[in-house]
């Protein structure tokens, strides 16, 4: 009897550090920017790494941080709950962003400037603010969006890339 007591101490035990390590590891894979890391990069092969390890520099080109990135896209191809969330995320020391202009395009080049596709005249991303854009109809409030499209928009595979109103590639996301 005392080694069942033994054997069922240790079990718990075990039960318990593997739950806090899965707790943790979720934690900071939704709090850190690890899955854009991984996702957003795409594959190369070992000739283009090792080319450009040859040509390239040894200084590093900065590029501009994000200010707002596509957080995650729900429901894809179901129009009823498909949506792409938009995140305003770094620092860039404004206090709100305005998605005035601001435009998400498709891999078949349909783009879609955000705010007239949605009816809104104008809305603002504060710090660490968000917005859903709904492909099907509905009516647009500061947390909704919706772009009134009767099909759904988006597919497995494929790249949605938001754009600047200055027209420059601000975020890329591959839909799982």
């Amino acid at each position: 009897m005392k080694q069942w007591k033994r054997l069922l101490f240790y079990i718990l035990v075990n039960v318990t550090v593997s739950a806090t390590t899965m707790l943790g590891v979720l934690y900071l894979w939704e709090n850190t920017n690890l899955k854009n890391v991984l996702f957003v990069q795409s594959p190369r092969s070992q000739d283009e790494e090792t080319r450009d390890t040859l040509t390239t520099p040894s200084t590093f080109e900065t590029q501009p941080p994000l200010v707002i990135q596509i957080d995650e896209i729900v429901g894809v191809g179901n129009l009823d709950t498909e949506y792409v969330r938009l995140k305003r995320v770094g620092n860039s020391g404004q206090e709100k962003i305005s998605l005035q202009n601001w435009q998400i395009k498709d891999e078949d080049n349909h783009t879609f400037t955000i705010l007239a596709q949605s009816g809104m005249e104008s809305l603002e991303l504060h710090k660490k603010g968000a917005v859903n854009i709904y492909t099907k109809q509905g009516t647009s409030n500061p947390i909704e969006l919706y772009l009134g499209f009767s099909e759904p928009l988006w597919e497995p595979g494929e790249t949605v890339t938001l754009i600047e109103p200055s027209g420059d590639v601000h975020d890329t996301f591959l839909i799982p």
